[in-house]
């Protein structure tokens, strides 16, 4: 009876949780010259199905020392409320989904900005986000850009300079998505 009664409750504890997927960074679409550790560097995430929430952690190793990288997501979409969770949405035209080309992939897409990566004076700098709740299912595709700030309203805009994706997970090409499944 003992044994029925702890088999239950770890069940039931467990139940509300998703195991951790981690992914490897790739060079971004926009920029591959950018110092990182592939190896090393990493997207975690994680979905609880009791709280409907997004655990994301981006993890940059060997980047360029002392740099803001601004972290988000794509999501690949035709349409798309107004915000991901807390987040709001990048979007032109609230709603819609923005036709996206890079690589000579194109996708229509919204992008949601969660937070900067700061690195440290050796490159290693990390980040972990909660999004939510949210409920569905998401192509999506995590970035990490050179810059903070980009297309917000006083940030640092989309120059050629400013705001590139140096890194993008999964890859290698634009457009390739994980699934994250909230039910």
């Amino acid at each position: 009876m003992k044994r029925t009664f702890l088999l239950v409750v770890a069940l039931l504890l467990s139940a509300g949780t998703t195991s951790a997927t981690t992914e490897k960074w790739t060079a971004g679409w926009d920029n591959f010259s950018e110092p990182l550790d592939f190896t090393h560097s990493s997207i975690t995430w994680s979905v609880s199905a009791t709280t409907r929430k997004l655990t994301v952690t981006y993890k940059l190793v060997h980047a360029t020392p002392n740099k803001l990288y601004q972290v988000g997501v794509h999501i690949f979409c035709s349409k798309f409320p107004k915000t991901f969770g807390q987040f709001p949405v990048q979007t032109p035209t609230p709603g819609t989904c923005t036709p996206i080309t890079r690589q000579g992939v194109t996708r229509t897409a919204i992008a949601v900005e969660f937070g900067v990566v700061t690195t440290d004076i050796h490159g290693n700098g990390t980040l972990t986000v909660v999004v939510g709740p949210i409920v569905g299912t998401y192509d999506l595709e995590f970035d990490a850009r050179n810059g903070a700030g980009c297309d917000l309203t006083g940030g640092a805009g989309n120059t050629v300079s400013t705001c590139e994706a140096d890194f993008q997970s999964p890859g290698p090409t634009f457009g390739t998505a994980a699934v994250i499944i909230v039910p």
